[in-house]
């Protein structure tokens, strides 16, 4: 399946410390998207509070072996360059059942994934300097 979206979180250079998983959260799904994957019993998330921005998303993962990545000419992206949240996003995907502690359902395994249009992650905000008038030199 193929699947268009936003990323979020993705770590598809480096497993994802907390899983251990090769992962992306691929977000702001349509309503004919989020159908199909209902179809084929893929549970789609809603955002919800401080993850409202994410709209209707999926967890696209893989356990063992990095997603091919590439740009959307086709051409490999290096690693060094990090995918950061509201870069768009087309992801191919399959299905897959799992079974943990007595649970199961259908899990979004991740293929490959094409960046359509890059935002690249830059790490913290920088602080906008304050001016309240008064001298710092103390400090």
């Amino acid at each position: 399946m193929i699947v268009r979206g936003k990323a979020q979180w993705a770590h598809v250079f480096e497993p994802n410390e907390l899983s251990g998983k090769y992962q992306v959260d691929i977000c702001n799904l349509d309503k004919k998207t989020v159908k199909d994957l209902e179809a084929v019993g893929i549970d789609v998330k809603t955002g919800k509070g401080e993850k409202a921005e994410k709209g209707r998303f999926i967890v696209a993962k893989s356990a063992k072996y990095p997603p091919k990545i590439v740009d959307k000419r086709g051409d490999l992206i290096k690693a060094t360059v990090l995918i950061g949240n509201g870069s768009e996003i087309k992801a191919s995907i399959r299905p897959y059942e799992w079974n943990f502690k007595g649970k199961a359902g259908v899990g979004a395994g991740l293929n490959s994934l094409m960046v359509l249009s890059l935002v690249e992650y830059g790490g913290l905000d920088d602080l906008d300097p304050e001016d309240d008038g008064e001298d710092d030199d103390e400090l």
